[in-house]
């Protein structure tokens, strides 16, 4: 069933080679050439066909509609997730000394990156959060402004200096909104005056307090400037974490004035202490051992050894930073980006998913909140690094360890008794949260999303595509997307089609460059489509490359088809051009030259050709009909490679039986005219074509195609002989 019908008129001059399709097939075509690492970030095909994606949303290509531009950034966006995926998918493991095994010391960042080493479903969940970082949606940074807010203080300033002695002598609404500056005093003002509500509704004495317009001036807020500012500071600050950007979000509140908000943000950073890696330790640890605290650590150390300086880093008391993230997370007279800030921080989600407007916003918070729920677990169950999570050490017989091999580092790393916060287990039985399960659930959530815009994009192929590359299940993907195929004209504009058939074609193929097992069936059908892509747009050069990526039947069927859909108006040349092309890429042209002649035979054959006897002599003055020229030069397939000279022969003599049973003398005439001369001297080179046929001749019987071919020749040139000697009569001058 063909998916898109050819509408345009054959032209190889009008060939672009640096449109898309192209460009995508020189890709593929210089990874064979020159033996490119089909994932080298610069080279490789995924990376190339990514920059041709940025290419195509380049500012010159305003031309493109919306749609089209987001269907080049979702290909391009898929492109780069392909290429980060598959770099770790494919990344040789990763040895550890045993001798991290025995240290309780050992730093979390430590123990972190080494369950990342060893945990294949965490270091592909790291990896695709770490994607979703590179496409969040459009940022719009708030402005550097120097100074602690300046306006708040100005007025609180402004009235202590007119009224410095009493309250009593300021008017009613002079008051200062609080009387500190440090980062909590508006919501301590905020709080007090809550409580003096609550307490003044409890009270039947003072109920004008709530009326007092003056009560509002006396709430517990910033000046209105320092307000706004903050609230645009606080989003620029969540859209900084949304995009992974930790370093500029650090350095957004320093240049702001604002070191204690820094601060905040940075207690989620790991402790690293490198000194602490190599710990080694043959006896039994003590249990009553106290290891000194981080700020005791530093400069006395140093100065009585003449060490270079620790390069110590991350916060010692995560827990406590998080536990102040999650209250903050929950504070509803916070901003709501200050409470999605603080709430991504934590891995929540309740406080994040109200800031979240696209599909990626809405996976990056649920994945977000996967890999944190990860780490912690991580660092409270490991006997690696369990001093700084526990504040003790681990009990004598955890440290009874055989550490010879990497198993049991694995087995270290484990997570024990710990809370499984609704994660089912594997199904082998591992203890450890099952990430795939949980990436699953939160791609379904958003699938069936009551928000109609959400589960809408959530369908969208290339997000589909991303969400089984995530889970790697890719060949689910290429089975529902050939199944899809079948009503693709009704899902799909023909324009989105052909960019959805080249994608899903090129993800084939590259993941066969890296020896991923594909379907071959889904893979077959999907190729096949984009080959029909490459008809409609007249990339005739391109074609043979990808039939030649089909299973080898398969292949042969396609590329005879579309040598048949030339028609014909395509003259010899450009025929000749069309079936050499398969020679270029490996097809056998021998077969595939038979098949798209017996393809045209059936066809044409189904529907019988009208029989010529009427008036008992068939004439060969006739003119040949559409039907039968089409048959006739079906033969030219066969008489470009001497190889199939021989069945040019064959198939020539059955056309001529089938012309002349037909009564149509003149079509069977033309048969034998079509066939140069040359064939038979080519194929009586090879064999006698006087001797006897042998026994098991697996030629097709040689000698009787050349002798019938020779007769039907010498019967023909009898005919025309006869009717020369016709006209030559009918001129003899009458008797008398």
């Amino acid at each position: 069933m063909s998916l898109i019908h050819q509408t345009q008129p054959l032209n190889f001059a009008s060939e672009d080679h640096h449109d898309e399709f192209s460009l995508f097939a020189d890709a593929l075509k210089t990874l064979r050439v020159d033996e490119i690492d089909p994932l080298d970030p610069e080279h490789g095909p995924a990376a190339v066909w990514k920059r041709i994606c940025d290419s195509k949303l380049d500012n010159r290509n305003s031309h493109l509609s919306p749609e089209q531009k987001e269907s080049w950034n979702l290909e391009r966006n898929t492109w780069q997730l392909v290429q980060m995926l598959y770099t770790e998918r494919t990344a040789p493991p990763q040895s550890s000394s045993s001798k991290l095994t025995s240290n309780p010391y050992l730093p979390p960042l430590k123990v972190v990156n080494l369950h990342l080493s060893k945990s294949k479903d965490l270091l592909e969940l790291s990896t695709f959060r770490d994607w979703l970082y590179t496409c969040p949606s459009s940022t719009h940074p708030a402005e550097i402004r120097r100074g602690y807010w300046p306006y708040t203080k100005a007025s609180l300033k402004h009235t202590l200096q007119k009224y410095p002695h009493s309250d009593s002598r300021r008017p009613s609404g002079k008051a200062p909104p609080f009387h500190a500056m440090d980062p909590d005093a508006p919501l301590r003002a905020s709080r007090q005056q809550t409580n003096q509500r609550s307490q003044t509704l409890q009270s039947d004495d003072n109920l004008n307090f709530v009326s007092d317009p003056n009560a509002i001036q006396e709430k517990g807020d910033l000046e209105q400037l320092d307000q706004e500012y903050d609230r645009a500071m606080v989003k620029t600050l969540y859209e900084y974490i949304r995009a992974g950007e930790m370093g500029l979000a650090l350095d957004f509140c320093r240049q702001c004035d604002h070191p204690w908000r820094a601060a905040s943000l940075a207690g989620g950073q790991l402790f690293q202490d490198p000194s602490l890696e190599e710990f080694e330790d043959e006896s039994p640890l003590p249990q009553d051992e106290v290891l000194p605290d981080a700020e005791s650590l530093d400069n006395p150390l140093n100065e009585t050894r003449n060490l270079p300086p620790y390069k110590r880093s991350g916060c010692l008391n995560r827990k406590l930073w998080k536990s102040m993230c999650l209250h903050m997370s929950s504070n509803k007279s916070l901003p709501t980006y200050e409470q999605a800030l603080y709430g991504a921080l934590a891995g929540e989600t309740s406080s994040v998913l109200p800031v979240c407007y696209t599909w990626e916003d809405h996976i990056w918070c649920h994945i977000n909140a996967i890999f944190e729920n990860q780490v912690d677990q991580i660092l409270e169950s490991n006997q690696l690094g369990y001093y700084w999570s526990h504040g003790a050490l681990p009990p004598a017989e955890n440290h009874q360890i055989d550490a010879s091999d990497d198993d049991t580092i694995i087995s270290s790393l484990q997570p024990q008794h710990v809370a499984r916060q609704n994660f089912p287990q594997r199904s082998n039985g591992e203890p450890q949260t099952d990430i795939k399960l949980a990436m699953n659930k939160a791609f379904d959530k958003i699938l069936r999303s009551e928000q109609t815009s959400l589960a809408e994009s959530a369908r969208n192929p290339f997000h589909v595509a991303q969400m089984w590359l995530a889970i790697d299940k890719i060949n689910d993907l290429f089975t529902s997307f050939s199944d899809r195929l079948k009503s693709a004209s009704e899902d799909f504009t023909r324009e989105h089609l052909s960019h959805l058939l080249r994608f899903f074609s090129h993800l084939i193929l590259f993941l066969r460059a890296i020896d991923e097992k594909v379907d071959s069936e889904a893979s077959n059908a999907i190729l096949r489509g984009y080959v029909q892509v490459l008809e409609m747009e007249n990339k005739h050069n391109l074609i043979a490359f990808y039939v030649a990526e089909l299973q080898p039947e398969s292949g042969v069927e396609t590329y005879a088809k579309y040598l048949i859909s030339l028609g014909p108006s395509a003259d010899f040349p450009t025929r000749r051009v069309a079936l050499l092309r398969a020679l270029e890429h490996g097809l056998d042209i021998s077969r595939v030259a038979c098949t798209a002649v017996k393809l045209t035979l059936q066809e044409i054959t189904r529907a019988s050709l009208e029989s010529n006897r009427e008036h008992g002599l068939n004439k060969f003055s006739h003119q040949l009909t559409d039907k039968q020229r089409e048959l006739i030069r079906s033969l030219e397939w066969l008489i470009i490679d001497p190889a199939t000279y021989l069945e040019a022969l064959i198939q020539a003599n059955s056309l001529i039986r089938y012309f002349l049973t037909a009564g149509h003398p003149n079509a069977a005439r033309e048969v034998v005219c079509s066939v140069p001369a040359d064939v038979l001297s080519v194929i009586a080179q090879g064999k006698d074509p006087l001797a006897e046929p042998e026994a098991g001749d697996i030629t097709g019987n040689t000698h009787n195609a050349i002798l019938e071919f020779t007769q039907y020749r010498d019967f023909f040139n009898c005919l025309e002989l006869h009717v020369q000697v016709d006209e030559i009569l009918s001129q003899r001058p009458m008797d008398g």
